[in-house]
């Protein structure tokens, strides 16, 4: 159960930076700790992604997005909304993978039959808790959760300085 996502008042997301990102992997290690019991990067909620020709790292992140397509495509309802968090219900969830394709960051993985993202830890993201260099962090928004989110992968993506 997602709470107390309301401090004071601001709101809190999950936001990346990719030019503190040494590319360490300790936050896919440590989400995979704390959600699956191992310390197997695969089996993460947060990807990393190296991007040889520019030198850099980006942790690929949810964007627990406004008008989820993830949630939009289920056909069960196992994709649902609980506070700022887009989970997936494991006990509804059939399994299709409907939610895996249509979310177009690739922030939904597959782990045996079963879809697996990001569900913010309860309202204190354990990867922003352990990244060293504070690439990762639960921050202030001040628009849109996604729609800062989208604006900051374009901007890297285009080669433009994030920071």
């Amino acid at each position: 159960m997602i709470s107390n996502w309301r401090r004071g008042i601001m709101e809190f997301i999950l936001l990346s930076d990719p030019d503190k990102c040494t590319g360490c992997r300790i936050c896919e290690s440590g989400c995979s700790l704390i959600k699956e019991k191992i310390a197997n990067p695969s089996f993460s909620r947060v990807k990393v992604v190296k991007f040889e020709e520019k030198g850099i790292d980006f942790p690929v992140l949810c964007f627990h997005c406004e008008d989820p397509p993830c949630m939009n495509v289920c056909p069960v309802g196992a994709v649902v909304r609980e506070g700022k968090a887009v989970i997936i219900n494991d006990e509804r969830c059939i399994g299709c993978k409907l939610c895996v394709i249509a979310c177009p960051f690739g922030s939904i993985s597959v782990r045996g039959n079963r879809p697996i993202k990001c569900d913010l830890c309860g309202g204190d993201p354990f990867c922003a808790t352990i990244c060293p260099t504070h690439a990762i962090f639960f921050g202030e928004e001040f628009k849109s959760g996604s729609e800062k989110r989208i604006e900051l992968v374009k901007r890297f993506l285009s080669g433009e300085r994030v920071v």
